[in-house]
């Protein structure tokens, strides 16, 4: 059997029944912590631009657009909802497999199963799938290796993801699901070029993924046929394509016993992940009462992909580009004591002291860090004053497996990102539904809750 087939034979066995309790429960702890990101760029206006030009540029009304009192076709819907799920930068990522599997395969099951009026049970089950298919994908074709090539792994490997899962949710056999992993392979893309200039199509490139996965399953149907060595044939694998070094065997180690849902990291911050130890540095050294006029230097030691991909610009000219800025997330942090969108918002951005106090960063690649990644994310800060030197070690921030956001801290920002949106008390329903998800007989119950101005009916 091919890689792509052993894990079309796993996954199209494995139900509800089979999955471990915190199985369970991680599933639907990714399901509130994507929706809530996606109720929030609901939210933003490039969502609503491309919400207004997508549902205009079909006749096709059947799929519904969460968050927003729209239809469209089946893959702009995809696009959108997935694209909703990454524009805020708040959403889930592995840590190994370096990608954000909520923003691809949460709503890429939300929206099918919507379709399908999939029970609560299909739908956990679904996301289980796709979780495991592009985090395991993810995690052999080193993903730092694959980064630094310039692609995208929640692309990339999200087109695998989104598959899987709609394949699951169709009950496809284990041929289909081959055939829907092959196809959603040769569509992969989404290309770390947008921080040359800041540009916002980063979004775009989990509801990409979302909607070639939904492709996939679609021309499954209709016929089309895809590579069963989609991973690992040497002329044209995805793995040889994208990845000076890659491992086969991560992919299906422990296939049956290893779920790698239960080792996500959830975002408090709204901006790449790699920001985080040090905005949580920052917040610590703020915390104890430092005087931000008497400050000389900053300098973040940390790993090479952090630099890289956050440590291109001091002077952020857009969102995007402070979104990824080590400099600006430490400055802001400092002066704002906080790292939300309103700090990486066009108006904000502009603040002059923020970015005087961003030009006296520094980030070091230190061989400490660099050694430790992707297992850690970890850094440390230095803040020279006038008064004496400020210091913190950050192994790996709030929000990490090993030092995560409780439930009760989930269901808090699921709250605040969502209630403007859709009211509070429709926020305490989904939560409770989301609870109770496997006894729920028709998915679309909740995603018809997440629309604005929407009566609710006690479940």
């Amino acid at each position: 059997m091919t890689i792509t087939e052993k894990l079309a034979n796993y996954f199209v066995q494995l139900d509800y029944d089979s999955l471990p309790d915190n199985v369970v429960h991680e599933a639907k702890m990714c399901l509130l912590d994507s929706l809530g990101c996606i109720l929030s760029g609901a939210q933003t206006q490039e969502i609503k631009k491309l919400s207004k030009e997508l549902s205009l540029s079909t006749e096709d009304q059947q799929a519904s657009i969460i968050g927003i009192n729209n239809k469209s076709s089946l893959l702009y819907a995809s696009i959108l909802n997935g694209s909703m799920a990454h524009a805020i930068e708040m959403d889930d990522v592995h840590k190994e497999a370096k990608s954000h599997a909520g923003a691809v395969v949460v709503p890429t099951v939300l929206t099918y199963g919507d379709i399908l009026k999939s029970s609560g049970k299909d739908i956990l089950t679904s996301i289980v799938v796709g979780y495991e298919t592009m985090l395991r994908i993810g995690k052999g074709i080193n993903a730092t290796k694959h980064r630094m090539q310039g692609w995208h792994a929640t692309s990339t490997c999200g087109t695998f993801g989104a598959a899987s899962s709609v394949a699951k949710l169709s009950k496809f056999d284990e041929n289909q699901m081959v055939n829907a992993l092959g196809i959603a392979g040769t569509q992969s893309s989404g290309l770390w070029a947008f921080t040359a200039n800041g540009a916002n199509t980063k979004m775009f490139h989990a509801g990409s993924a979302s909607a070639s996965g939904v492709l996939a399953t679609i021309l499954v149907n209709g016929g089309l046929t895809g590579s069963n060595q989609i991973i690992e044939a040497e002329d044209g694998g995805f793995y040889k394509s994208s990845s000076e070094e890659y491992s086969f065997d991560a992919i299906i180690e422990n296939l049956e016993d290893d779920f790698l849902i239960g080792n996500i990291t959830r975002k408090p911050f709204s901006c790449c992940r790699s920001m985080h130890p040090s905005i949580q540095a920052a917040l610590k050294i703020r915390e104890s009462g430092i005087n931000l006029e008497e400050i000389k230097s900053i300098k973040v030691r940390t790993y090479e992909v952090a630099k890289v991909q956050c440590g291109y610009t001091h002077t952020p000219q857009n969102s995007m580009d402070a979104k990824f800025s080590i400099p600006y997330g430490v400055a802001v942090t400092l002066i704002d004591g906080q790292a939300l969108m309103n700090q990486f918002s066009p108006d904000r951005i502009k603040d002059e002291e923020t970015i005087r106090l961003a030009q006296k960063v520094e980030i070091i690649v230190d061989e400490k860090f660099e050694n430790a990644y992707p297992k850690n994310w970890g850094c440390s800060l230095e803040i020279e004053t006038t008064n004496g030197i400020y210091s913190e070690l950050i192994p790996d921030a709030k929000g990490d497996p090993t030092n995560p956001l409780t439930q009760k801290e989930l269901e808090e920002k699921f709250l605040f990102l969502s209630k403007d949106l859709i009211g509070e008390s429709s926020v305490r329903e989904i939560i409770k539904m989301v609870q109770n998800l496997e006894s729920l007989n028709d998915i679309s119950d909740l995603v018809a809750i997440c629309q604005p101005n929407v009566s609710i009916k006690s479940c």
